[in-house]
């Protein structure tokens, strides 16, 4: 039944279109599903969610404060131009790889309030030369198709600036081992949280931390809502939950990159990004409760929300868990299912200690 349960929350949070800046439909539905277990709720102008467990314990000094994050947007696309034969072209939001855009189904948020289906186009094979077909389509030349005929029935219902998102059903793989969809960067992170969030909240008698569960705005375009939400918290310490590229696929060589593979378990990120005695307790619990993990190597600044937490007011410890993930960035990205759980096991259980970890 757990098993039912968890997949029917991670569909939902998958198959909800919110990219960069436009996060008030996934907002709504994390707020709704984790409001019973929390203490307080909050939200600021860039669309942050913060979702706050009190412990209740009752430590000699003052509680820690401890901050999780999870970015809740996706990448997608913005309206720019609209032919008139009724063609919408689109600019990015956040990296988009356009070699898989071509005959993808979109959604269309119009300002109105309408959502309008589509599909992205491109000229047919048969009609290219044959240079042409050794090459990927550039985004400029891709175009959104409603199936209108000219601009002006389209301008009646879709506005310049409009959002766009990739409309791709959640769905689980053969043998309910790996999940399919379009939003795991990073609504798996936010899964994460919100079990995290359900599980604490009924021990919050034995916690002796307080948590601000950190849903973070526009990370895809440079990690904006956890600059302010983590100057607004400003925590002891932070962990990011993110996911990271699982190298286990055909054509790529782990030699220049990692080992990372789905069913590697948890990811612990080291780095000069992220503090090495939070980054140390994280991999002593791991071992002491028989996760499996996978040490991620982060030389620099890491394309998460920690190198922005990191440097908050006058520096915030910070720590990096990763679930690993096939195809980011595409709209069919997978991952394990048990890789989620290992990764909800390791924070529940670093989280339930009665310990300082940076100590």
């Amino acid at each position: 039944m757990m098993f039912e349960e968890n997949i029917e929350i991670i569909k939902n949070l998958t198959e909800i279109q919110s990219c960069s800046g436009n996060e008030s439909k996934i907002r709504d539905y994390i707020k709704n599903l984790v409001k019973p277990y929390c203490t307080k709720i909050e939200t600021d102008v860039l669309g942050n969610l913060f979702c706050i467990i009190e412990g209740t314990a009752k430590p000699p000094d003052q509680k820690m404060k401890v901050l999780l994050d999870a970015h809740m947007d996706e990448i997608g696309f913005m309206v720019r131009f609209i032919d008139k034969n009724g063609f919408i072209r689109f600019s990015q939001v956040g990296g988009q790889n356009p070699r898989i855009l071509p005959g993808a189904k979109v959604t269309v948020h119009s300002s109105s309030g309408e959502d309008i289906l589509g599909v992205i186009g491109e000229t047919p094979i048969h009609l290219l030369k044959t240079e042409e077909r050794k090459k990927a389509a550039n985004l400029e030349d891709l175009f959104i198709d409603i199936g209108l005929e000219n601009d002006k029935q389209v301008k009646e219902i879709i506005s310049i600036g409009d959002y766009v998102t990739l409309k791709e059903e959640c769905s689980v793989l053969k043998g309910n081992k790996r999940i399919c969809s379009k939003a795991f960067d990073d609504r798996a992170g936010c899964f994460v949280l919100i079990k995290l969030i359900m599980e604490l909240s009924s021990i919050k008698d034995k916690l002796d931390k307080n948590i601000v569960f950190q849903f973070a705005s526009q990370e895809e375009i440079g990690v904006r809502g956890a600059t302010v939400g983590a100057f607004r918290n400003f925590p002891d310490l932070a962990i990011a939950v993110e996911v990271t590229h699982a190298i286990d696929f055909p054509g790529i060589s782990k030699d220049k990159f990692n080992e990372c593979n789905l069913g590697s378990g948890v990811s612990i990120s080291i780095g000069p990004n992220l503090h090495p005695k939070l980054s140390k307790s994280l991999v002593e619990t791991a071992k002491r409760e028989n996760i499996p993990f996978v040490l991620e190597p982060e030389p620099r600044p890491t394309p998460t929300d920690a190198r922005a937490i990191q440097m908050t007011k006058t520096g915030v410890p910070c720590a990096l868990v990763s679930t690993p993930l096939r195809y980011m960035h595409t709209n069919i990205e997978v991952i394990e299912y048990q890789d989620l759980l290992y990764t909800i096991q390791l924070l529940r259980s670093f989280l339930s200690e009665p310990k300082n970890p940076l100590e």
